[in-house]
């Protein structure tokens, strides 16, 4: 009597299979030794694990070539996750746990025009609290949630900055198209940004942007505080708190990987260098 297959097993490897047909989708897939290849299984284990997902949509094979790559099922799944995810949920734990790690106030703030929106806030367990609020605007040249933001944004949200004009709101606020380039060019060099008391004298911010599941920049967060609490010593600690802290909560909106500057930025940074 043949012994019954362990089902859970039998779904893991399933779910081990299609992560891999996941990572050869973007170079147009995988044959079928590939993937027995890159899984560790043999190709009639992989060809039978792989029926029920293509079933269900989640893997199809190219006509021509007969490789598999990624079904739209996964895209029908996907949309209804996106559909139901709220930003502030998601990333409550990690900006509390930020907060606590840096000992300093957190927000997570979104884009509007060419400002950044509060939408929610992390108070520092000190007396003295910050004078931000949720449903608070504030310009994206003067501060770090906003440098970091367009420092994946694109050309035309940097242009789009520029236009409206820089007032300057504090002796440190970039206030020429230079001034903000060479800002957002050292959030892309580092992956967070730095408010030295750009935007509001004796306060300093830290930011990074977070990504959704194309990379495209949709929020950030930031960890504000008193100029003798975030000093400069501190700058590449915070940063690295924020870093990991963004890229976290851009996991859950479904980035895949690490965030990078996207080629159009690095593209214009560079003609505004010649």
């Amino acid at each position: 009597m043949e012994t019954p297959r362990n089902s859970s097993t039998s779904l893991r490897r399933a779910l081990q299979l299609l992560e891999v047909v996941a990572g050869g989708h973007a170079s147009g897939g995988y044959t079928l030794t590939g993937l027995a290849e890159q899984s560790g299984l043999s190709k009639s284990t992989a060809l039978r694990l792989l029926a029920p997902l293509i079933d269900y949509g989640h893997v199809e094979t190219d006509s021509t070539s007969g490789k598999y790559r990624l079904g739209a099922g996964l895209a029908r799944l996907g949309t209804n996750y996106l559909e139901g995810l709220d930003l502030r949920s998601i990333a409550s734990d990690s900006l509390r746990g930020l907060s606590q790690d840096s000992g300093e106030t957190v927000h997570l703030l979104v884009p509007h025009g060419t400002s950044m929106v509060y939408v929610d806030k992390v108070e520092a367990p000190r007396p003295v609290q910050m004078a931000s609020r949720v449903g608070m605007q504030v310009p994206m040249y003067s501060t770090a949630s906003g440098a970091a933001y367009l420092s994946l944004a694109g050309p035309a949200a940097f242009e789009a900055v520029v236009a409206r004009g820089m007032p300057p709101l504090t002796p440190a606020t970039p206030s020429t198209r230079q001034e903000l380039q060479a800002v957002v060019d050292l959030a892309l060099n580092r992956g967070y940004a730095i408010d030295d008391m750009a935007n509001e004298d004796h306060i300093r911010g830290i930011a990074a942007a977070i990504v959704d599941a194309s990379h495209q920049p949709v929020a950030a967060l930031s960890i504000v505080g008193p100029e003798f609490n975030v000093t400069p010593a501190r700058f590449e600690l915070l940063g690295s708190l924020a870093v990991a802290a963004a890229r976290r909560i851009s996991a859950r909106l479904g980035a895949r990987h690490s965030i990078t500057p996207s080629a159009s930025i690095k593209s214009s940074t560079e003609k505004e260098r010649i």
